[in-house]
Formats: structure tokens, C-alpha cells, sequence
């Protein structure tokens, strides 16, 4: 079996990597990256590249199964630029899977696929219609993605397709929008929510995906942590900075001007999946052969956030700014090194 692994420096990757070296059933694994990893492994071929712009076929030749973890995961500015990695990417490593005769692609989704919405069931299931919230440009990515995916499997039915629609990952390093929120740092507190709070670790995440793998998944698959925890619950276990909870209408206008001024992480977009439930049931996963080690707790406090006392100076800022129409926290700016870039990074 040759796997071949795009992303693989990334955290997850590097997680997939050591699953897969350790795997009897593998004899070769080729990753594919912009950079090159931090830790090699026996069975690996690196091969440093972008797979926006580089020659994929002779990369996948032989390839047995492909497992596609590069995306630009978080808010960005340039949506253009994120789709060519995230859709325009995912389509020219389906094109090159079938040059080569692959059988079996599978790639890291979300759960933010199903969207984030008041009558949400609670969990969701593989079965519920996919309702990505439609300024969220990263779940509309994904759910593009799938899509993408679904045709070339009904092309290929001798190939397989396996999408992982994950939980917000954490772990030590993990940075992450939703990675953030579950620590207790959320951009904004937004008054009177009550949403629960659901994760899947890293190491829990990446052995879902050998599976996906080297095992004889077909098909969508959500990826969490047993069970979430309540909203009490979850600020029990990562208690929020102290910022003022706000109305949802003036949270809103708190992202947007942050965000339109280049000072904030995160889009008004976001806010639905600040607000409403999205958590999953992974029951599937399990009844294939797959079991969680970190429950929702557990995962988040091995999280390991040294930044999590962060000061709330800048939120009581973006308020300000909100109210009175000043414009300021530059200091914040170059702190946190501008718009977009904390969480523009690969799964």
C-alpha cells in the first residue's frame, strides 16, 4: 500500500504520519507539503511542493490511496486565494488520482459543513442535509469539496471516497479559530447563548484518518469526541476571558468593524457558529471499527494553551470602537501580526 499524504507537516499531518508509518498494512508513504516536516518517519518520501501549481501525477504515481489534509482552514481576507487551495486543489488531486488509478481518496472535512443554525439537531447526523452557513467561506470550501468528491466516486466505481467531517481539532500547537473558542477564548461572548462545546483531539483525529485509510471506509463520516459538553460545562473546563457578553446584533457590528479595520481574527461571518449548536454524532465511526481516546474535556485541558490568560483589553477596545466610531489598537495589530495570519495555516 502507497499513501500519499498532502499536508503532511502540518500538526495533523505529522499525527497521520506517525499512524501510517506504524501501520503493517502500509510499505510507502509519500507527503506532499509546501515545507518540509518536522519529524521524518521509516516509510517516507518527502516531496516539497504546491499542489496549486505543481505536476501531480508523477507525484501520485502508484498511489494506492490518497489522503488530501492541505487547506487554508480559518478566516482569511483572500478568499480567492483560499479556494484555489481549498476547491481548485482538491479537484486537480481527484484529476491526477484517476491518471494514476488510485483507489481511495479521503480528505479532512469539517463539521461546519452542516452549518451552524437555531434548529439544528442535536447531534447531527451523516444523513442531515448540509447547510453551510453561506458567508463562511471555509465551510462552503468543504462542502464544495464533497461535492467534488461524490462525482468522481460515482466516476470511479472501482474507487472509493472517505470525507472526515471533523470536530474543531485541538491539541498542543493546534491553532485554530474553533480551537480557540473551546479554550474559552472566543472572539466575541455573545449574551444569553447556551451552545455546546464539542472537540476531537489530534491524535484521535489522525487515527480516524488512518482508518479511513488503510480500512475499508466508504462514504461521510463525522470525527468528534464522544458526546459535548454543556455550555456550564465547557466554561467550567476553560473558563472565557473577561470580556462583556454582548447582544448579538452589537457582536456583530464588534467583528465586522474589527475586521474591516484589519485588526480581528475573525469574520462576522462567524458568529452563527459562535451562537448555535453544531455538534455531531459519531456512531458511524465507531461502528466501523473507530474509538476516541480524549473525551471533550480531557482533549481540551491537553490542549496546553500557554495563551490562554490572554488580555481582554483588546475586546473592550473593539467595543469602543463599535460604540464611538474611534479607531485604535494598533499595539493589538502587531501583536497578534495582522489580519488573517493566526489562523491561515494547514490542519
Amino acid at each position: 500500500m502507497r499513501v500519499v499524504v498532502t499536508g503532511v507537516s502540518g500538526r495533523l499531518g505529522q499525527r497521520l504520519l506517525a499512524e501510517l508509518d506504524a501501520a503493517d498494512e502500509v510499505d510507502a508513504i509519500v507527503g506532499l507539503d509546501v515545507a518540509e516536516p518536522a519529524r521524518g518517519a521509516r516509510k517516507l518520501e518527502f516531496h516539497r511542493c504546491d499542489i496549486t501549481t505543481a505536476d501531480l501525477k508523477p507525484l501520485l504515481e502508484g498511489a494506492t490511496v490518497v489522503v488530501h489534509l492541505a487547506a487554508v482552514v480559518g478566516p482569511v481576507t483572500d478568499v480567492g486565494a483560499a479556494r484555489r487551495v481549498n476547491v481548485d486543489a482538491t479537484r486537480r488531486l481527484l484529476d491526477a488520482a484517476s491518471a494514476v488509478s488510485a483507489r481511495r481518496f479521503v480528505r479532512a472535512s469539517s463539521a461546519a459543513v452542516y452549518g451552524a443554525w437555531a434548529n439544528n439537531p442535536v447531534p447531527i447526523t451523516e444523513d442531515t442535509p448540509l447547510r453551510p452557513n453561506p458567508e463562511f467561506a471555509p465551510a462552503l470550501h468543504d462542502a464544495e469539496c464533497e461535492r467534488l468528491m461524490l462525482e468522481w466516486s460515482d466516476a470511479h466505481p472501482e474507487a472509493s471516497t472517505v470525507s472526515l467531517r471533523l470536530a474543531p481539532v485541538v491539541g498542543p500547537g493546534i491553532e485554530s479559530l474553533f480551537a480557540a473558542v473551546a479554550a474559552g477564548r472566543s472572539p466575541v461572548r455573545v449574551r444569553g447563548v447556551e451552545r455546546p462545546v464539542q472537540v476531537v483531539h489530534v491524535d484521535d483525529a489522525a487515527s480516524a484518518l488512518a482508518l479511513a485509510a488503510i480500512g475499508d471506509l466508504d462514504g461521510v463520516y463525522n470525527v468528534a469526541a464522544n458526546g459535548w459538553l454543556s455550555a456550564a460545562e465547557a466554561e467550567a473546563v476553560a473558563p472565557s476571558t473577561k470580556r462583556p457578553a454582548l447582544p448579538e446584533e452589537l457582536a456583530e457590528r464588534t467583528l465586522r468593524t474589527m475586521w474591516n479595520s484589519g485588526l480581528g481574527d475573525a469574520p462576522p461571518a462567524v458568529l452563527p457558529y459562535l451562537v448555535h449548536p453544531w455538534v455531531v454524532a459519531n456512531d458511524r465511526l465507531r461502528a466501523a471499527g473507530w474509538e476516541p481516546r480524549h473525551g471533550n474535556e480531557e482533549a481540551i485541558v491537553l490542549s496546553g494553551d500557554p495563551d490562554h490568560a490572554r488580555s481582554s483589553l483588546p475586546w473592550i477596545a473593539a467595543v469602543g470602537a463599535v460604540l464611538t466610531g474611534a479607531a485604535g489598537a494598533t499595539w493589538w495589530l502587531s501583536r497578534r501580526g495582522g489580519r488573517g495570519s493566526k489562523w491561515s495555516s494547514r490542519r
